[in-house]
């Protein structure tokens, strides 16, 4: 039953792309539902009967569930019961033939008890925090539907989102719009007392502006209280960077010989030829590369594409490695991923990171991060002339702004220079 759910959960990441939030939902209801069969002596998905759903959500409904929840967890089993019977793993759907309990329709003449009313009041404050949820959920999945934001960019929103949540539960918060300016204020003292550094601290910020700007634009709360924040001062952080002669040791740092090391060489060289993102990089699929042309064509953050040049060491490591090292690599199987670990499978950015590290101490390269190359192959085509428009289209940025950065680096590299070859140093 364990490898029925670890399929599903797999079907509906990698298939679906579900949000991280929404995984995690279905993961805990399904969970829930699972150990509930379990202990009736279910044993296979195919032996679970009509009757334990209803006994289920039978026992749910008197634990006071709210009606959002029922459906979420009807939803959920729905969803992980259809998937069952396409993959032919069970006959029949059980819940075909289940139905929810419509709830009893009360005459409009009928008064509540002071008890009854109370009663009512208990349960509307039990079903706030849920409430909370729902609308995070909502979010996450405007984020992901309506703006197309990255898994990763995702998961960030869930972990700085989910941590404002927590703080209002101290406080015993049940709606949105109970969250005051002085709340904000004191969370985001919180933070910096925990010692988070300003650029963390912003990008909570920023995580809480976005998500406040959604709910007044779904009429959720009638004001936003973030709007009176200011974001915390960022110093400038130049991003580091290797000399041209620092990356030609580093990529001549691979071993053509072996099927990893065409690999690897193929890895550093697109890294650098492209200046793509780390994920943008594990990502690529054999689809996306054409050699003929020289060309990636990647999907980058908000799911928009852009067609990257190579140059001709990338071209040529990258026919080598496909011609020789990858097919020892896949080993018979397939995968339509372009760049496999040692197993067959995907290369993770993980695994990608203790790559780079092992070839950085090779080359004597002490602080080398995953970024570094990117920012190598920025500064080095803007230090050769390159136009600050063409390089923002390289990179995938959505903002000029966000590439001006590399005008600073270049700055400093030049002050650098000027110091050192002027007569009146």
């Amino acid at each position: 039953m364990d490898a029925a759910l670890t399929q599903f959960y797999h079907h509906l990441e990698r298939e679906e792309s579900l949000a991280a939030p929404a995984l995690e939902a279905y993961t805990r209801d399904l969970q829930d539902f699972r150990e509930f069969v379990g202990q009736k002596g279910r044993l296979s998905w195919e032996t679970v009967a009509l009757e334990d759903l209803q006994d289920y959500f039978q026992g749910l409904e008197e634990k006071k569930l709210p009606v959002r929840s029922l459906d979420r967890r009807l939803g959920a089993l729905r969803h992980f019961f259809q998937f069952l019977l396409r993959e032919q793993l069970i006959p029949a759907d059980p819940l075909e033939q289940f139905e929810v309990a419509a709830p009893p329709i009360q005459s409009p003449s009928q008064v509540l008890s002071k008890p009854e009313i109370k009663a009512l009041l208990s349960e509307l404050l039990q079903a706030g925090p849920d409430y909370l949820d729902e609308l995070l959920e909502q979010f996450y999945h405007h984020l992901a539907a309506e703006r197309g934001l990255a898994p990763l960019t995702l998961e960030s929103y869930s972990h700085d989102l989910q941590d404002f949540r927590e703080f209002l539960f101290t406080l015993a918060r049940t709606s949105w719009e109970e969250v005051t300016l002085e709340e904000l204020q004191t969370y985001l003292g919180a933070l910096e007392a925990r010692g988070l550094s300003a650029r963390s601290r912003a990008r909570r910020l920023s995580a809480l502006r976005q998500f406040f700007r959604f709910l007044v634009r779904e009429e959720k709360i009638s004001a936003n209280p973030v709007e009176l924040l200011d974001s915390p001062r960022l110093p400038l952080k130049l991003p580091q960077v290797l000399g041209e002669r620092e990356v030609a040791v580093l990529l001549a740092a691979t071993d053509p010989t072996t099927p990893w090391g065409q690999r690897d060489g193929a890895l550093l060289e697109v890294l650098y030829a492209t200046g793509l993102r780390v994920s943008e990089l594990v990502g690529l699929t054999l689809k996306q590369v054409d050699l003929r042309r020289g060309v990636v064509r990647v999907r980058g953050k908000g799911n928009k594409e852009r067609v990257v040049p190579l140059v001709p060491p990338a071209v040529e490591k990258l026919g080598l490695y496909l011609s020789q090292g990858r097919p020892k690599l896949i080993r018979g199987r397939e995968s339509h991923y372009l760049f496999l670990n040692r197993r067959g499978g995907p290369l993770s950015r993980q695994g990608f990171w203790k790559i780079l590290k092992g070839y950085a101490r090779q080359a004597g390269i002490r602080e080398l991060s995953p970024h570094t190359l990117r920012h190598s192959f920025a500064t080095h085509l803007l230090s050769r002339g390159a136009n600050l428009r063409v390089l923002q289209l390289l990179l995938g940025h959505a903002d000029l702004a966000t590439t001006q950065i590399y005008t600073h680096l270049d700055a400093a590299r030049l002050r650098e220079i000027h110091k050192k070859a002027h007569p009146r140093p």
